[in-house]
């Protein structure tokens, strides 16, 4: 990540995760979409490595 606060960074996820134009719950890791879910339960069980992940619904 890098620096200038992990707010930030995040706010930047979220905007990726809306401009990607998908539907449902979108989970992004490093700054890189992992996958977009139907249910949020699924999306969870995708983040297994350790790390900062941003779980968003987008609609």
């Amino acid at each position: 990540m890098s620096g200038g606060g992990i707010e930030k960074e995040l706010l930047e996820w979220l905007k990726l995760a809306r401009r990607s134009g998908r539907r449902g719950w979108v989970l992004v890791r490093d700054g890189e979409i992992i996958g977009v879910f139907k249910d949020r339960k699924d999306a969870v069980a995708a983040a297994k490595e350790p790390g900062v992940y941003l779980l968003a619904f987008v609609d």
